[in-house]
């Protein structure tokens, strides 16, 4: 009996954990925490003083210091949820952290554990899914096993960031709708909504094929799925300080890219290493833009199709990234994931070029804590 999906997902999995593991042990003396990358700019609620928090110093930190406290805090009642610096941006995207705080039954000492967990339960799922999807293009299943090595896997493991889970939910989408399943396609629309903000993309695409099709009461059931996303939006806008703006402005077409090519960041190193990263993040924006230009190619027919609508969607976002995005190695190929994974699984040679490009700057941004694991090894 060949091995399937089940099998790419355990496997994946246990890639994922065992990198983690290796990177908390020979990197930062085995406090898992430091995964969560708090920053010393940012001080450590008193909430959270008896956990021995790693803080890396002179750091602002990343992402996953906010979500770390909203899974602490999911309704904001302490001086921990009140640490978030942003919480209009990234309170609305409860579905990871409020799992891991559901997960653990809000007992304080289980958070970390069910946070790393429910990565980790994202991580298999979207194997699980990418095996299926690899199937039905000739692949063979096991390779998706290899998920744990694409930008949007490594990186949300690596980080602990809310990311991963969206992309594996557009994998799920990608299952479910040839042919229509529809419970399962619900609830992934649910939980892509309660992701992040770019979920609802999912709903777009596929509301626009619906309406292509002129199945007009199925959008109109469909869209209920996107009902407790849009109220938990509306319950942090109107009940958490500090969360009331829309974070609305003028969008400029391409100037997040235009931005970083313009003020690229400088680095400590060797010109040859100066210019290796100079080199892969040429690459990166290229695949970029050619992944937006392959999104717009058939605009014509993509409502018949509602993977190529939701690259199209995806494709515009890119468009409009306002600045600080892209001078970040490793934050468009994370936004970006559903349409590089979209675009990988069309199987042409063309439609796989953009991934292949995007992934080698962020494996390269990685590349310290793979050093320090051969190190200690």
């Amino acid at each position: 009996m060949k091995p399937g999906p089940l099998a790419a997902a355990l496997l994946c999995c246990t890639l994922g954990a065992s990198l983690q593991w290796l990177t908390v042990h020979f990197n930062y003396g085995g406090n898992a925490t430091a995964l969560f990358m708090h920053g010393s700019q940012f001080p450590l609620p008193a909430g959270l003083a008896s956990e021995h928090i790693y803080v890396f110093p002179n750091s602002g930190g990343y992402d996953g210091q906010s979500y770390h406290y909203i899974a602490h805090d999911p309704f904001e009642r302490s001086d921990i949820g009140r640490a978030v610096p942003d919480p209009s941006l990234r309170y609305p995207r409860i579905l990871v952290p409020g799992m891991a705080y559901l997960l653990a039954l809000g007992r304080p000492a289980w958070i970390d554990a069910s946070f790393f967990a429910c990565n980790l339960f994202f991580l298999g799922l979207g194997a699980y899914w990418l095996a299926i999807l690899l199937r039905r293009i000739g692949i063979r299943p096991m390779f998706a096993a290899l998920y744990v090595i694409v930008p949007v896997a490594i990186v949300s493991l690596d980080r602990m960031l809310v990311d991963l889970a969206l992309a594996s939910l557009a994998l799920g989408f990608a299952v479910y709708v040839r042919p229509e399943r529809p419970v399962e396609l619900y609830l992934i629309l649910a939980a892509a909504a309660l992701c992040r903000e770019s979920g609802f993309f999912l709903f777009a695409a596929w509301a626009i094929h619906l309406a292509w099709q002129r199945r007009f009461r199925q959008i109109a059931i469909y869209a209920t799925a996107t009902l407790p996303g849009i109220a938990w939006i509306l319950w942090v806008r109107t009940q958490i300080p500090g969360a009331a703006a829309l974070g609305l402005g003028v969008f400029v077409p391409f100037s997040g890219m235009v931005d970083a090519a313009l003020h690229p960041r400088g680095f400590p190193f060797s010109p040859l290493v100066v210019a290796v990263i100079h080199a892969t993040y040429a690459l990166q924006i290229a695949g970029i833009l050619l992944a937006i230009v392959l999104a717009f190619r058939d605009w014509r027919r993509v409502a018949a199709d509602p993977l190529r609508t939701a690259c199209l969607l995806w494709a515009l976002y890119a468009i409009v990234i306002p600045p600080g995005i892209y001078d970040d190695p490793i934050s468009s190929p994370r936004v970006l994931a559903p349409l590089l994974l979209f675009q990988f699984l069309q199987n042409t040679r063309v439609s796989r070029l953009p991934l292949l490009l995007v992934a080698p700057r962020v494996w390269l941004e990685l590349a310290p804590q793979f050093l320090g694991i051969l190190h200690g090894i």
